[in-house]
């Protein structure tokens, strides 16, 4: 169904103030820097569908070797929905990640999204929700940019809880993030258009993980989003704790298989939707 005069080529930054358009019309929370962070990670496999050279859907995939990539940003404008084009974008982005020869393909879908990715293969392999804190005043981070260096050691415990090396996309996040770190954890929250974003969050007992959130939590003088894997029964428990409740669902779906199983008690928070 999409028509021949769609085109899709690789997402640049000089795009990205259509991308913004976009980004307002879906209510997400993402800002510039975020999709700036993906694209320099991975230039060559984020991608954009142009008609008649107007900018009408976005896909974007992040790469974690050759174990695992994610498969994200996927937005269609509203006047193109229901014509195939979430599926032509997706066909493309799988195909890039095909020839990169990745072992295991992951995203994580809303209810809306799921038939679509459940048509190419892709089977579900977890719920997670979006938990949802609400202040007074409007959303930002007190003390941004907190850079952290975590060490070999908690690099080592994220391979074990996220079952891939990510060292280097955390980097990343790191210089947009205000960052706690422990010996054996740590976790970010940054700004976002409509709350603050608190992930990832990673820790090795539920003790190191409510200290972590506590200091987290701490950083933002509004409203916040939490993502946390339904399996992680310690982490719901702290999102009560500390004011939060479930507003969103989501589906992780894989297709393929990973070496390593990823430990979902020790995912606190993920990294965000698009990138896991």
């Amino acid at each position: 169904m999409v028509g021949d005069d769609v085109e899709i080529r690789v997402l640049r930054e000089d795009d990205l103030g259509f991308v913004d358009e976009l980004v307002q019309q879906a209510g997400w929370n993402q800002l510039r820097v975020d999709w700036l962070r993906v694209l320099r990670y991975e230039p060559s496999g984020c991608f954009a569908a142009f008609s008649s050279e107007r900018l009408i859907g976005t896909v974007t995939t992040t790469t974690y070797g050759k174990d695992l990539a994610w498969i994200g940003m996927m937005l269609v404008h509203p006047d193109f929905r229901r014509r195939g084009m979430a599926t032509a974008l997706m066909r493309h982005s799988m195909s890039y990640l095909r020839d990169n020869e990745v072992d295991c393909i992951k995203l994580d879908a809303t209810p809306e999204g799921q038939f679509v990715y459940e048509q190419l293969g892709f089977v579900a392999e977890c719920k997670f929700h979006r938990w949802e804190r609400i202040a007074d005043q409007s959303s930002q981070i007190i003390c941004p940019n907190q850079v952290v260096s975590r060490s070999g050691q908690l690099d080592q415990l994220d391979r074990v809880a996220f079952g891939a090396d990510r060292s280097a996309f955390l980097n990343l996040l790191d210089a947009d993030s205000f960052t706690v770190s422990t010996d054996d954890g740590f976790g970010m929250i940054r700004s976002g258009r409509r709350a603050s974003y608190l992930g990832p969050g990673i820790a090795d007992t539920p003790n190191t993980a409510e200290h972590i959130v506590r200091a987290l939590v701490g950083q933002s003088s509004g409203r916040v989003f939490w993502d946390i894997p339904a399996l992680n029964t310690v982490a719901r428990a702290i999102a009560e704790q500390f004011g939060f409740h479930v507003v969103r669902d989501l589906t992780r779906m894989t297709l393929g298989r990973m070496p390593k199983t990823p430990d979902f008690k020790m995912q606190f928070a993920i990294a965000a939707p698009e990138t896991g």
